[in-house]
């Protein structure tokens, strides 16, 4: 079979988007084998469809039916490239979110950035005699470790605590840098990933618990690159997030995979 895809870097977290069509059932195995023979070393593969690039709303579906910022915000530039309209704005439908995600573009800078779905929820979970918070979200959970360095050992035994979710980060965090790993059920994969923009969000959300209305910015350095969130705090609460940095789009290329 041959696949057509699109290399896409946002922020370090590589992501092949296909153009090809496949069927939902066939998406997890393809997937996983993607990330194992294309050349860029994807850490996560997004599936476009096609047809719908010049339509109202753009459509894309992850591996496992997760949701991810990263992946939403470089298939939104993407999507503007091929539609040739000169949008700096556009909605794009994304899996693991309810709503459409708006993506905001600067051509100028290089950079992306996305309205992301707000968590849900916290709950806490203890696992190899730590405690870590749970950051609930659409599509994907996020568990936050902080004063411990990154480990898979320690991540699949946070993993392992977690409640079940499409997909789950564990986010080690000093104070300014954070590493994820993200495991995707349907895949069974798991990944010590560049960057993570729905974990970027997460972590940003509880930084914000007992700070003062108003706009917040944080900056989060991660393994391939910086990412940026903005979140609104009204009555103690955060009402909106947004996350982003620089994105990187390559060129189509095909890859044959064995039927």
């Amino acid at each position: 079979m041959r696949i057509r895809y699109i290399p896409a870097d946002p922020a370090g977290n590589l992501t092949g988007l296909v153009l090809t069509h496949v069927s939902q059932e066939m998406r997890p195995a393809l997937a996983a084998r993607l990330m194992a023979v294309c050349p860029e070393g994807f850490e996560q593969i997004a599936f476009i469809d096609e047809d719908s690039l010049t339509g109202p709303l753009p459509r894309m579906e992850m591996m496992g039916g997760e949701f991810c910022g990263n992946a939403s915000r470089a298939f939104g530039w993407y999507a503007a490239q091929r539609r040739g309209r000169g949008e700096t704005a556009l909605c794009v439908s994304v899996s693991g979110a309810a709503a459409p995600v708006r993506v905001q573009l600067d051509a100028a800078r290089g950079c992306a950035y996305a309205d992301m779905p707000l968590p849900c929820g916290c709950v806490r979970i203890g696992a190899a005699g730590r405690a870590a918070d749970v950051v609930r979200m659409e599509g994907i959970d996020h568990a936050v470790v902080t004063g411990e360095a990154p480990s898979e050992a320690l991540a699949r035994a946070v993993l392992a605590a977690m409640p079940p979710a499409p997909a789950q980060g564990v986010l080690f965090f000093d104070g300014r840098r954070m590493t994820p790993f993200v495991h995707v059920a349907a895949t069974g994969t798991g990944v010590w990933e560049s960057s993570c923009g729905s974990g970027s969000v997460a972590l940003a959300w509880l930084l914000c618990r007992g700070r003062d209305d108003g706009l917040h910015a944080f900056a989060f350095d991660e393994p391939g690159g910086r990412i940026e969130v903005r979140a609104q705090v009204e009555r103690g609460h955060v009402t909106r997030a947004m996350m982003g940095g620089c994105v990187r789009i390559g060129g189509e290329k095909t890859v044959d995979i064995p039927d």
